[in-house]
């Protein structure tokens, strides 16, 4: 039965899988982390991969809480063999828990004849991974951070999709005035607040200077810019965001979305997957990039985004090189076709969406990224969790809730980022410069 559904695929998607040679008797344990997309796709990825390989089994289990589960095993150099999560990977890095890709990379890809693995996935979403020449992680997912509404509910009130900064608060008041709440916002990970904090920075200031704060350099957080950014961010929180949001959870905040009480919500490309089950009948869901800023200097036409979700193969488990080829299986062109067909998100396969027949929403999102001129991303709250967990998250919760004026949110950020620059301990990896991920 395996093998017929690994062919059926193929007939689906044109592709021709080219098994790689792979001992018999192996059996792989894979970790995944079980959130808003669940693990249902990796199980059929996993059964596919056992009908290309007889005698390769692949145990493959999810966890909302994966990582903490996984940790102490790392610990005890007992770890699966592969995981897909969210464990800090530098972090386990330098500390020499990952296993190198790079002949991995470097092999066939498994459904595109004549290339390497590598030169089948969109440029630049490895080089958040490279150390000293080798590449020790991949993305599982490419995103891009939108703002969410309803089609149905704009067109009813002939509301427009802002083009400015100055419009989307212009709209927000539109949307106040009819009786409904502007914004839904996951209140409860003040996280959230992030990405569209980045995004206006971005919209404001060149690359070269909005990463600098990415970089550690000295004084980056208390750009006037990055303060002009922060100041935005809080007016739209404090004007804008639906009553009682900073109490809700993630799921709560979007059921306002998707129930009509709040029109919009910045969020990732899983929201439609996260909330499936809860979408009422006919509801029609679109996304517009977070809007330039007038007199800003910023690319107008970047957007915020990038892999999410990392997959790792570690160094002490039983059998890295076979995960490394699971992964690429797991990365590969026909799989990466099914994961859009049906997760309805994109994957860091080049050209995944191309000839799968996608939902309105999700075309919203491709036409968002395809009139990008780059992708670009955060590493901070990856690679400093101290700095997350402590002056970041409480930082934006301050900001958001209007409890700090945003000259003293980006003081708490500057002295967050000055405790991981005098900690010897943490590893900073090279400058992150300017680079592109398409």
């Amino acid at each position: 039965m395996a093998a017929v559904a690994g062919g059926a695929l193929c007939a689906a998607t044109g592709c021709s899988f080219q098994p790689t040679a792979v001992g018999k008797g192996i059996k792989l344990e894979v970790a995944v982390f079980e959130g808003g997309y669940g693990i249902q796709w990796h199980k059929a990825v996993a059964r596919r991969y056992e009908a290309l390989h007889p005698g390769v089994e692949v145990n493959l289990w999810g966890d909302p809480r994966v990582d903490e589960k996984i940790k102490p095993r790392i610990l005890r150099r007992n770890p699966p063999d592969m995981a897909s999560c969210g464990l800090p990977a530098w972090k386990l890095l330098v500390a020499g828990k990952l296993y190198p890709l790079d002949a991995a990379l470097a092999s066939p890809a498994y459904d595109a004849p004549g290339r390497a693995w590598q030169e089948t996935l969109a440029p630049g979403v490895l080089e958040d991974f490279r150390y000293r020449g080798s590449v020790y992680a991949a993305p599982s997912n490419l995103g891009a951070w939108v703002c969410w509404y309803s089609r149905r509910q704009f067109r009813e009130h002939g509301w427009d999709v802002p083009t400015t900064w100055s419009g989307f608060l212009a709209l927000c008041e539109k949307i106040r005035a009819a009786g409904v709440a502007p914004l839904a916002f996951q209140g409860k990970y003040p996280t959230y607040a992030w990405s569209t904090l980045l995004s206006l920075y971005q919209r404001l200031v060149p690359f070269d200077q909005w990463y600098a704060i990415q970089d550690l350099k000295p004084g980056a957080f208390l750009d006037p810019e990055f303060i002009h950014a922060s100041a935005l961010m809080q007016e739209v929180a404090v004007k804008h965001f639906e009553a009682g949001a900073l109490a809700m959870t993630h799921t709560e905040s979007q059921m306002e979305f998707v129930n009509g009480r709040a029109a919009m919500c910045f969020c990732g490309l899983w929201l439609k997957n996260e909330m499936k089950l809860a979408l009422p009948p006919g509801f029609e869901m679109a996304c517009f990039a977070v809007p330039v800023v007038e007199g800003g200097k910023g690319d107008p036409r970047a957007i915020y985004g990038g892999g999410a979700e990392t997959c790792f193969v570690f160094s002490d488990s039983r059998h890295p090189a076979e995960a490394a080829d699971f992964m690429k299986f797991m990365l590969s062109r026909g799989s990466a076709q099914d994961y859009v067909k049906r997760l309805d998100t994109l994957s860091p396969v080049r050209d995944c969406a191309e000839g799968v027949v996608i939902s309105p929403e999700l075309q919203s999102a491709v036409d968002a990224m395809k009139g990008s001129t780059r992708i670009f991303s955060d590493r901070l709250g990856i690679l400093y969790l101290e700095f997350n967990s402590n002056a970041l998250q409480q930082g934006l919760a301050d900001l958001v809730s209007g409890h700090i004026t945003p000259e003293a949110f980006a003081r708490k950020l500057e002295d967050g980022v000055e405790a991981v620059r005098r900690n010897p301990d943490i590893y900073k990896p090279p400058a992150m410069g300017v680079p592109v991920i398409r």
